[in-house]
């Protein structure tokens, strides 16, 4: 493990939990624009997000490295088994102004970037898409994501 590339991550992850508390209602009104239900679970969702991202940073950099194969983190690829035909998929979560829907980029708004958002290795959840519904396992997690959002 580097000692630059963790400093780098921690940095990043920083910089995430800054942007959330600062800029979060600005973010909010761009992008969310729903003030019922969507708000509440945008709400619970970020602040999950804030407290998974303080518990991280609370962490000696071993630790931190090895989490952030175990957790999906705004920036992290993950690799879905679609457990009906076997067929894997990989997705990367990130800030709704990077979506990239050719590349697999997804916002961790939509709904299955908010459904990967914070799952680990092996859990089994049901993405639910506009075009269905898919019981999926995640396969495997890697952090690499190393860009900012800006409103």
């Amino acid at each position: 493990m580097n000692h630059s590339i963790m400093s780098g991550t921690r940095n990043h992850l920083i910089r995430q939990l800054v942007f959330f508390d600062e800029q979060y209602s600005i973010f909010y009104d761009q992008y969310v624009r729903d003030y019922g239900k969507d708000k509440q679970i945008v709400d619970g969702l970020v602040k999950r997000y804030k407290e998974t991202l303080e518990k991280l940073l609370s962490c000696e950099d071993e630790v931190l490295f090895k989490s952030l194969q175990e957790i999906t983190l705004l920036g992290s690829s993950v690799k879905v088994l679609f457990e009906e035909d076997g067929f894997e998929e990989s997705f990367t979560v990130v800030y709704p102004t990077d979506i990239d829907p050719d590349n697999n980029r997804i916002s961790f708004l939509s709904p299955i970037g908010r459904q990967l958002l914070l799952a680990g290795p092996e859990d089994s959840i049901i993405l639910e898409s506009p075009v269905g519904t898919n019981n999926v396992q995640i396969r495997e997690i890697r952090f690499s994501y190393m860009s900012d959002f800006t409103a």
